[in-house]
């Protein structure tokens, strides 16, 4: 009768098939039989050697560089200890932990990270960083479209508060945080977020949660080729090097930030050729993701047509301003926190939202502020 039996050899799985006769159960058998899974295991583990693969899409890229000879980075955490990860991700979506339904000592009562933050990818590869394509991937995968860069990978990156950051937060608060993660998170927390400083028992939870959403290979723009070089055993050091430089080329180490000036009044479109699914999503993915009624933080502008809140009348007619109110202003602009409203608005740089975009949004605004 037929048999079969998974034969587990060094790098791999074989499953091998044997037809045995049960009535000539002799030693000459049982030693064929032994003779023919030795030499399967050894044609695999021989092949598997000769182009080792062992890097699969979930693996971290971190972990594929160490191995290649690269330094780790100070934030770097290579175990993750799960209750410091869970904290970790309370501070980062809820802004502290829960206690008996509340959050507990926020670090924040304004704003929570992921107001401005996603924390899923924005794009197929990590080296893609064109406003157009970020929205249809958005659309696509249902995320909010929002003016900071992604929390994933973020623990891959070398620099932060990176181009004109310096022109909003100052010098002397953005260049120890240019280079440092710890610098950054506290910079985020304290400034961008009007908030505290996190404690260091914070800081280590919120870094084994951000370690934890690091880039997998799979996030990387590599053909087989480049995979086969990255995996070569018995690599050179000039060899390795050339990996660690290949692996980096292929995300972004510090997302630019441009800010720009809004689009003059003469050549406001004002909705003309606009597009409206992507001023719609943009709306609802971007603008009620800090300014709808259901936020649980609400001392900001709230959109919507009950009592006290602004609809899209009231948006609309701020359009042909150079004002606060106008969105081709305030997107380019935003708002500066002060004591008595210390809810601002964040400046939404070139590379998270285009002029055109700025222009779909004006379409759908002042279609819906018709109706």
């Amino acid at each position: 009768f037929m048999t079969s039996k998974f034969i587990t050899c060094n790098g791999g799985m074989s499953l091998l098939f044997v037809k045995i006769d049960v009535n000539q159960d002799s030693t000459m058998n049982r030693i064929s039989i032994a003779i023919i899974a030795v030499l399967v295991c050894f044609g695999l583990t021989a092949s598997m050697f000769v182009q080792p693969n062992p890097y699969d899409g979930q693996t971290p890229v971190s972990s594929v560089l160490i191995a290649l000879g690269d330094e780790a980075p100070e934030h770097y955490v290579g175990t993750h200890d799960m209750a410091k990860l869970e904290k970790g991700k309370d501070l980062i979506i809820s802004g502290g932990p829960w206690n008996n339904g509340e959050v507990e000592y926020r670090l924040s009562n304004h704003f929570v990270c992921i107001d401005c933050h996603n924390i899923q990818p924005e794009a197929t590869f990590a080296d893609d960083n064109d406003p157009d394509r970020r929205l249809q991937y958005a659309k696509e995968a249902n995320l909010p479209y929002l003016p900071g860069s992604t929390l994933y990978g973020i623990t891959n990156r070398t620099s932060w508060f990176n181009g004109d950051h310096e022109k909003k937060y100052g010098k002397e608060l953005v260049e120890p945080a240019r280079h440092n993660l710890k610098n950054a998170v506290q910079l985020c927390s304290k400034e961008c977020s009007v908030g505290r400083e996190l404690t260091d028992e914070e800081m280590e939870s919120v870094l084994h949660f951000l370690n934890a959403m690091e880039l997998k290979m799979k996030d990387l723009n590599l053909s087989e080729e480049e995979l086969a070089q990255i995996v070569k055993v018995g690599q050179t050091p000039e060899e390795k090097s050339a990996s660690i430089l290949l692996i980096k080329s292929r995300y972004i180490e510090g997302y630019p930030a441009t800010f720009t000036e809004e689009i003059p009044k003469k050549e406001r479109k004002m909705g003309k050729e606009g597009n409206l699914e992507n001023g719609k999503w943009i709306y609802e993915k971007s603008c009620l993701h800090c300014h709808s009624p259901k936020k649980t933080i609400t001392d900001r502008t709230l959109f919507g047509t009950e009592k006290g809140q602004k609809d899209f009348k009231w948006l609309a007619s701020y359009f042909k301003k150079s004002n606060g109110g106008s969105i081709y202003w305030i997107t380019r602009h935003g708002t500066a926190s002060k004591d008595h409203i210390p809810q601002y608005m964040p400046i939404y740089s070139k590379e998270k939202l285009s002029d055109s975009q700025v222009e779909d949004l004006a379409a759908y605004i002042l279609t819906e502020s018709k109706k």
